[in-house]
C-alpha cells in the first residue's frame, strides 16, 4: 500500500460511467466538482472499449450478445495471449482511440486545463469477478466456472489495467493513479448459492491487480462479507454508504486493521436512483454519512484515522441517472465533501498528512 500513503480526508471523487456525451461539459464537471481526484469518464454504452485484446470472445451482433468460446477452439489465439502476458507486452492490451475516443479527448482537455489541485487521476475497468459472471460460455454457464477462461479474464484485467495506468502516469506525471475494479456482482460469489469460495474470490481480486502501480480500488454496491476485501491486498473499499453503512460498520475490527495498514474507504453516499436523489440535499446526505461514521467509531474504528482515510462519491455509476440528475449528483458529492472536511478537520494521522 505504499502509493496510498497520502490520504484523501473526505476528498470528492467519481465513478467513471456517466450519461453525459459532451466532452467539454464532462471536463467542466470534473474540474468544478472533483478537481483533486477525477477519473477518466466512460462516455458510451458500448462495451467495445472494454474487450479489446480479450481472446476467445465471440460477438453475436444479431442477438446483441457476447460470449467466450472454449479455449481449444481458439488455441492459437489463446497461446498468443499467454505469450504476450509472459512477455509483459502491455502495448498488446492497449485501448485504442478508435474504441475509446472519449478517453483521449478528456485526457487532452485535462492537460490543457488549469488543474493545480489534482493529486490523483483515476481509471475504471471491470473486475475479474464481474467479467467472469457477465460473460457466458457457449453452454450458457458463467465464464467464472471455467478454469482456463476465468484465468484469461483475470490476466486480461490486470494487463489492461496496467496499460491504462501507464497511459495516465505519462499524461499526468505529478498525480497518483487510482485503478478501480468495480465488482457489483460480488454478492453472487459469497451468498449461500454462490459458486466462489472466499479464498478464490480474494485470490482473483488480488491477481487482477498484479503489477498495477497505483491505488488499488474496488467498488461494490451490494452488501457482502466485507472481510473478503479487508483481507485482500487492495487499498480502497468503496461501498454504498447510503444503503449499507450500518452493515459495513458490523466489520469494525476488520476495518480498523485495514485502515491501520494503509487502507481507505470510499463512502458512496449520494444515491443514484432518480426517485431518491430528488429528495436529498447535501445537509441530509452529510447527516446520513455522519451517522454511519459514528457507527464505525462505536465498532472500534479510530475516528481520526477514519476521517483521514475517507473518500466521498456517489453510491454507484451516474449513468443510472439522467444527465441533469448526474450533474446534480456530482455537485452533491462535492458539497458533502466540503461539509465533512469542515466538520472533522482530520489532522496528521500515523505520520500521514492530509492531502
Amino acid at each position: 500500500m505504499a502509493e496510498s500513503r497520502i490520504r484523501p480526508c473526505f476528498a470528492a471523487t467519481m465513478m467513471a460511467s456517466v450519461p453525459i456525451r459532451d466532452v467539454s461539459q464532462m471536463v467542466r464537471l470534473i474540474l468544478d466538482h472533483c478537481p483533486q481526484a477525477p477519473r477518466l469518464p466512460i462516455m458510451t454504452r458500448s462495451f467495445r472499449w472494454m474487450y479489446e485484446g480479450l481472446p476467445c470472445l465471440h460477438l453475436d451482433h444479431g442477438k446483441k450478445q457476447a460470449y467466450m468460446v472454449p479455449p481449444e477452439e481458439r488455441e492459437a489465439e489463446v497461446l498468443e495471449f499467454y505469450d504476450r502476458v509472459e512477455a509483459d507486452d502491455l502495448d498488446y492490451f492497449a485501448t485504442s482511440e478508435d474504441a475509446a475516443p472519449f478517453y483521449y479527448r478528456v485526457i487532452e482537455a485535462l492537460q490543457k486545463a488549469s488543474r493545480p489541485e489534482m493529486k490523483w487521476i483515476g481509471l475504471q475497468f471491470p473486475g475479474p469477478m464481474v467479467l467472469g459472471d457477465t460473460f457466458r460460455q457457449t453452454n450458457g454457464m458463467p465464464v467464472a466456472q471455467h478454469e482456463t477462461l476465468a484465468d484469461i479474464v483475470v490476466k486480461f484485467v490486470a494487463m489492461k489495467s496496467r496499460w491504462l495506468a501507464r497511459m495516465l502516469r505519462q499524461a499526468f506525471p505529478d498525480a497518483t493513479v487510482i485503478v478501480d475494479h468495480p465488482e457489483p456482482t460480488l454478492v453472487g460469489f459469497t451468498s449461500a448459492l454462490g459458486y466462489g469460495s472466499p479464498e478464490r474470490v480474494i485470490t482473483r481480486v488480488n491477481e487482477a491487480f498484479a503489477g498495477v502501480q497505483g491505488v488499488r480500488w474496488v467498488h461494490c454496491c451490494s452488501n457482502i462479507d466485507w472481510s473478503l476485501l479487508t483481507r485482500s491486498e487492495i487499498d480502497v473499499i468503496n461501498f454504498d454508504a447510503f444503503d449499507h453503512a450500518e452493515k459495513v460498520a458490523l466489520y469494525g475490527s476488520e476495518i480498523q486493521r485495514f485502515l491501520k495498514k494503509g487502507g481507505m474507504l470510499g463512502w458512496g453516499i449520494v444515491p443514484v436512483r432518480e426517485d431518491i436523489i430528488v429528495h436529498e440535499e447535501a445537509v441530509s446526505l452529510a447527516d446520513r454519512l455522519v451517522k454511519g461514521f459514528e457507527l464505525m467509531v462505536k465498532a472500534g474504528v479510530d475516528a481520526d484515522l477514519l476521517a483521514a482515510s475517507s473518500w466521498i462519491l456517489t453510491s454507484c455509476e451516474t449513468s443510472l441517472l439522467s444527465p441533469e440528475q448526474a450533474v446534480r449528483a456530482f455537485r452533491l458529492a462535492e458539497q458533502v465533501s466540503q461539509r465533512m472536511r469542515r466538520s472533522f478537520h482530520p489532522a496528521t494521522v500515523a505520520g500521514v498528512s492530509e492531502a
